[in-house]
């Protein structure tokens, strides 16, 4: 059995990761409430937009714009949303197993990584990234977003990619973070969305207005794409920490409880002891 100093130090070092896990749950949860509030105020803007772009789609040529045109698929582009940090259980997994269950040959598929997980996890395992960013902020401002759309729609345009893809986190609520995956280029919406009915009126027409609004749709689908992973992201974090915090209480009940057994066991022994050579001295 281990000394009592033993117990007493481990006992701190437990007291002292509780109070880390703690606060990082209270750092987390702090996180949330700012990312799903910029969340919940973009989601009627994003699906406007996707209704709009449905709309359009209808009244346009595909081939009037490079970005309605589809092709055979030679080469494919996934945009993967990941964190920066860990300590969210096993939440940067899930996605990359997401985004990898799309890969059939390492040759026809590439990667633009946003997170430092993602994007270490396909570079040590030889995938192609064609690019990385990291250190976004939290909400992430929509400038940040506006270079990851520049190169996914100049990669589409000049034909080095066929399909697009991004692979995210969707955060449904507090419990539930599903990975999810959309595609992103070519553009099409199968059907408008519930409650939306009335009829978009353009204005010059409706080839001009796409040529202006559809890489705006795809900076905003990004956007709001990062905007669903960080507030999974924190939410993941929380209640990983929740959970780490739990398990240090219960392991210092039961340090306290082994302390107490051994600190008891060891002032029987020394009254053991005692009485034992009481008992050897009165005899002599």
């Amino acid at each position: 059995m281990a000394s009592l100093r033993d117990i007493r130090r481990h006992i701190r070092s437990v007291v002292n990761i509780k109070k880390i896990t703690k606060t990082m749950e209270m750092v987390s949860a702090a996180r949330m409430h700012k990312a799903t509030a910029a969340l919940f105020a973009s989601r009627p803007y994003a699906q406007l937009a996707w209704n709009l772009l449905l709309d359009l789609s209808l009244k346009t040529e595909r081939e009037f714009h490079p970005l309605l045109q589809t092709r055979p698929i030679k080469n494919v582009l996934i945009v993967l949303l990941t964190s920066d940090r860990g300590l969210c259980g096993a939440f940067n997994m899930n996605l990359i197993n997401q985004a990898l269950k799309l890969v059939t040959d390492k040759d026809r598929f590439k990667f633009l990584t946003v997170g430092k997980k993602g994007r270490d996890f396909l570079m040590r395992r030889g995938y192609n990234v064609i690019a990385e960013f990291t250190g976004l902020a939290a909400p992430v401002p929509f400038l940040q977003v506006v270079p990851i759309a520049q190169i996914v729609i100049e990669d589409y345009t000049r034909y080095l990619t066929d399909e697009v893809y991004i692979v995210y986190s969707n955060f449904i609520s507090n419990l539930i973070q599903r990975p999810a995956i959309l595609k992103l280029l070519p553009l099409k919406r199968e059907q408008t969305a519930p409650g939306v009915s009335s009829p978009f009126i353009y204005e010059p027409s409706a080839q001009e207005v796409v040529s202006t609004l559809i890489p705006k749709i795809i900076e905003y689908e990004i956007y709001a794409a990062l905007l669903e992973l960080q507030a999974s992201e924190f939410t993941a974090r929380m209640i990983a920490m929740k959970n780490a915090t739990e398990n240090a209480e219960r392991l210092i009940s039961d340090l306290v409880l082994t302390y107490n057994k051994a600190r008891q066991e060891s002032i029987t022994k020394e009254l053991t002891e005692l009485s034992t050579a009481r008992a050897v001295i009165e005899r002599l």
